[in-house]
């Protein structure tokens, strides 16, 4: 008995110091260290997870790279993240081949401070677990916990966290470096980096095989496509969606002159991470006002990353040509082209937003456009992003993206998207297989001059960007049979503009 009782204080002083431990380390996974250089931040912290052990990784949205070591030492994870100032280094001219890079002066800074940040964390949580497990001590004995128990558990913890803290220290040595993985979208990105040197020069050395592939699409419906009305065509709409941040607005430019388009119309997904950094990095602003016509524009959910972030639409707004059908919150505009009026609204969703798959938000969004819209009549062109917004919404035609492929229900019209989801949606596919992104797909729908839908040409084509072209598929439908008839003594057509805002 009296060994027992020997024993008790050494075994409750390691539980304590068990427990210790166990709150550093929530502690330094819960408060992550933020280390910054010029252009890159990231945050650091440990991993409770025991399958994470002596590992460091890093996940982000095209895949992951891990490191793992030999020895026995917490997880670590690291977020990194760019940082806005990048843009402005772009912006000067001065992006050389070195300009990005991290000197080893500043890796080594930014090293000793997260080891630093992560160490203070761990000590904090691991005084905060001994003191909550020796108040638990006291209160199971109705009295403060003993010297000697105290004493006994603040030397187990000190010990531990030691020991703990060296055997990290030797762990994450770079000479015990065991393997090193990289995952999903990054690897392929690393594997074919040449894919994404200058997305908008390929789109402009592409143009001549554009221009073909339309020359033969109008040689096609010349020669089997029903005749136009005699009417003749008065106007001329190019919808589009899901950029996702790849300029490839040479193409479309094309387009425009080759088919004589009066109007852009974009559903929305105009960059890919939420961040509106992508956009001017990729100067998609530029090239959107250089195509010389209206682009009137929704927002889609990969457009922001919060619920209030205007940031890409405030920049859309001092963009020449850019009409924005929602400006901001509990705003809407309805925008007049030729006599076609054209309204809608933005995806209530976010980049990085829980996507439960209800569609809840996309119904309060539609009811909030009309309340807006009021007593006045139905748009010719209704535009959101996704399809449950539009349902039961008003409009001769309905018009969305977000599927990335065409598709038609009704007068409720799916466009594909552009540039075949962005530069990063090429990097598919297994081991041993090439390249292939989706398809890219654009429409153009037209009207006389009493504003009846004539044709909708839809188009499809492939690896224009990657250097291997192909034609995939060319639709034309009699647009009448799919979009409502307009009101008697409607005209249209000419270049006439004009915006109205919908009071609420």
């Amino acid at each position: 008995m009296r060994r027992l009782a020997r024993l008790r204080t050494p075994a409750l002083a390691l539980l304590v110091a068990a427990v210790a431990l166990l709150g550093g380390l929530v502690t330094a996974s819960l408060w992550p260290v933020t280390v910054e250089t010029d252009y890159y931040a990231a945050d650091v912290h440990l991993s409770p997870s025991w399958a994470d052990r002596s590992r460091i990784g890093t996940d982000t949205v095209v895949g992951s790279v891990s490191a793992q070591f030999a020895g026995v030492a917490p997880g670590v994870q690291v977020s990194p993240r760019v940082k806005p100032e990048i843009t402005q280094l772009v912006a000067s001219g001065d992006l050389g081949a070195t300009a990005l890079d991290v000197s080893p002066q500043e890796r080594s800074r930014v090293i000793r401070e997260a080891a630093t940040g992560v160490g203070w964390r761990f000590g904090v949580g691991a005084l905060g677990g001994l003191g909550l497990a020796l108040g638990a001590v006291g209160l199971r004995r109705q009295a403060l916990p003993s010297a000697r128990t105290t004493l006994a558990a603040s030397a187990a913890t000190a010990v531990a966290c030691a020991g703990l803290g060296l055997s990290t220290q030797r762990t994450y040595d770079p000479d015990r470096l065991v393997a090193l993985h990289s995952t999903g979208l990054l690897q392929l990105a690393l594997d074919n980096r040449g894919l994404l040197d200058d997305v908008e020069a390929r789109a402009d050395q592409a143009t001549p095989y554009l221009r073909n592939l339309l020359a033969l699409s109008s040689a096609l419906q010349e020669e089997y496509a029903p005749e136009a009305a005699p009417d003749g065509e008065a106007l001329t709409v190019l919808l589009v969606s899901d950029i996702h941040s790849s300029n490839q607005y040479a193409l479309m430019r094309t387009i425009i002159e080759e088919q004589g388009v009066d109007v852009v119309i974009d559903s929305g997904d105009l960059i890919n991470l939420g961040h509106v950094e992508e956009a001017r990095l990729s100067n998609l602003y530029g090239s959107i006002g250089s195509l010389g016509v209206p682009y009137v524009f929704v927002a889609g959910n990969h457009d922001s990353n919060a619920p209030d972030d205007t940031a890409l639409l405030d920049d859309l707004a001092r963009t020449p040509g850019v009409q924005l059908l929602q400006p901001g919150p509990g705003e809407y505009r309805e925008v007049t082209v030729g006599g076609l009026r054209i309204a809608g609204f933005n995806d209530p969703r976010y980049y990085g937003d829980a996507d439960d798959g209800t569609t809840e938000a996309q119904t309060e969004a539609r009811d909030s456009w009309l309340e807006a819209l009021g007593e006045g009549a139905p748009p010719d062109l209704t535009v959101s992003h996704e399809a449950p917004a539009l349902d039961r919404a008003p409009g001769r035609l309905r018009v969305h993206g977000h599927g990335h492929v065409p598709l038609l229900d009704g007068n409720r019209l799916q466009v594909g998207t552009f540039t075949g989801g962005g530069t990063l949606s090429h990097f598919v596919g297994g081991p041993d297989t090439e390249l292939g992104g989706q398809p890219s797909s654009f429409d153009v729908l037209t009207f006389d001059d009493r504003c009846r839908a004539q044709r909708l040409t839809r188009y499809e084509y492939r690896s224009v960007i990657e250097g291997r072209p192909s034609f995939d598929s060319l639709s034309v439908l009699n647009a009448g049979r799919i979009t409502d008839a307009p009101d008697e003594g409607r005209t249209c057509g000419g270049d006439e503009l004009e915006v109205r805002p919908l009071d609420r």
